[in-house]
């Protein structure tokens, strides 16, 4: 809903102003801002609104040296709608998320909708909006994931509508991330002809799961049908999980150049990536 709405303000006639906005509203264009309040002490400005009734609009005039100051917030009726600002935690360093579109000193109730495995929801409960209808929910790292639940969810939001009704509503989906790191790396024995490719990931969470699948070793004439000789599938205690596949490359000439796909999804991550094998091996990429 967009609405335009006019703002009169009283002062020391003649005296200079200047105007402020918080909130989803914009003032009007600096010269169509009255500068000064006229003989009789009045000043009169419009702003319009975007979308009022996520957020309150409080517009302010202040004499230009700061003396004195005036505010007004409007207050528009339509529903409540409750948001947020932030969608992402990171896993490391846990966040803080503004809940909005609320009445401004208002108390509400906030849940997660599920049990949280991988971060800690420190002020979960019954919350008191501030005078802009906000508040903040704290979210705090912990120190290993024991049941893996919740990485992604929602909050249950219990609220206040205008009239003083109760109404609920499931808001978000929050996703707690990690970041974690792929590594590309290639081997050769000197002793013989056995060269492996290798697949790590690090820093990941202990016991999380990882799909790997569609990583592939591909080979053509001069080298051996290629074998798995690791493929995890979740992270270990120290994060890591690998895949290596091996095959047998005896000389380069007349040889065709093995390719390694490396496919992985975990965490929210999905990445697919190719890489030519060099002969006698020594590859080493980080490449995510």
């Amino acid at each position: 809903m967009i609405e335009t709405v006019s703002i009169l303000a009283k002062g020391t006639p003649y005296a200079k102003i200047k105007w402020s906005i918080v909130g989803d509203g914009v003032l009007p264009k600096e010269d169509l801002i009255p500068k000064y309040f006229d003989s009789k002490g009045v000043a009169l400005t419009k702003f319009r609104t975007i979308n009022p009734n996520v957020r309150p609009i409080t517009v302010s005039v202040e004499y230009e040296d700061g003396s004195e100051k005036a505010s007004e917030t409007a207050v528009f009726n339509g529903p409540i709608r409750p948001r947020i600002n932030v969608k992402n935690i990171p896993f490391d360093t846990g966040a803080t998320i503004e809940l909005y579109g609320l009445i401004p000193n208002s108390s509400v109730d906030v849940q997660p909708d599920q049990y949280l495995g991988y971060t800690n929801f420190v002020n979960k409960g019954t919350l008191h909006t501030d005078d802009k209808g906000s508040v903040y929910l704290n979210f705090k790292p912990i120190g290993k994931v024991t049941e893996h639940t919740g990485r992604i969810f929602s909050l249950k939001v219990k609220y206040k509508e205008w009239d003083g009704a109760d109404s609920e509503a499931i808001v978000g989906s929050i996703e707690v991330q990690k970041r974690i790191h792929a590594i590309y790396d290639t081997w050769k024995d000197p002793a013989s002809c056995y060269t492996s490719a290798t697949l790590t990931l690090t820093d990941g969470i202990a016991g999380e799961k990882v799909d790997f699948s569609g990583t592939n070793l591909l080979v053509g004439l001069g080298q051996t049908v290629p074998i798995i000789q690791r493929w995890d599938k979740e992270f270990d205690n120290s994060g890591e999980a690998k895949v290596v596949i091996s095959t047998t490359w005896c000389t380069k000439p007349l040889t065709d150049t093995p390719t390694f796909t490396m496919r992985f999804n975990t965490l929210g991550v999905n990445v697919t990536e190719t890489r030519a094998v060099t002969f006698g091996g020594g590859d080493h990429e980080r490449f995510y």
